[in-house]
């Protein structure tokens, strides 16, 4: 006859001890952190000593690509510079979306002229750092370059302004007809 309890199969008995769950010492963890943050220091170092070449070519590319994206942005509206950090974002971008960008980027003079300010490449770079968008992927929100122009007057939304529903309404006229 059955009792109504089910027995566990397994090793041996179940004790409260058993049941804590797992936890590291001190040294244990310090030990730990040690090993993880060498690594993450070795790592890079490992790569960049493997392939030199690369990562000088790399390098030229990205500062080619900084100086041309200055060049064909110039003149710059009032107190905005470009960031070399969200270059190499775009450049990589760039890269991943078109394949044949390094290349057509290495052909481009380094001081473009009247017909090459208009040329694709030069749209593409330009559009690049407009829009913050390359094909499908945001690189940059608040750095793109279309909200800079006007952050004297309008600041970077990342948030509502209003209640819910908000933008349905018609806008209201401040200062009369325009």
């Amino acid at each position: 006859m059955s009792s109504g309890v089910s027995s566990i199969s397994g090793p041996g008995p179940v004790s409260p001890k058993s049941l804590r769950p797992l936890s590291l010492g001190r040294r244990q963890f310090v030990r730990t952190q040690f090993l993880v943050a060498g690594g993450l220091l070795a790592c890079p170092a490992a790569l960049l000593n493997a392939q030199p070449g690369q990562v000088r070519e790399a390098e030229t590319r990205l500062s080619k690509f900084f100086a041309v994206s200055q060049k064909l942005l110039h003149p710059l509206p009032v107190d905005t510079h470009l960031d070399r950090r969200v270059a190499a974002r775009l450049l990589a971008a760039l890269n991943r979306e078109y394949p044949s960008f390094p290349q057509q980027l290495d052909l481009f003079p380094d001081n473009p002229g009247e017909g090459e300010q208009h040329s694709p490449m030069a749209r593409l770079i330009i559009a690049a750092w407009f829009l913050g968008i390359v094909g499908k992927e945001l690189v940059t929100y608040e750095r793109a370059m279309m909200y800079r122009l006007t952050s004297d007057v309008f600041p970077v939304r990342s948030y509502c302004v209003g209640e819910p529903g908000a933008w349905a309404k018609a806008p209201e006229m401040k200062f009369g007809r325009v």
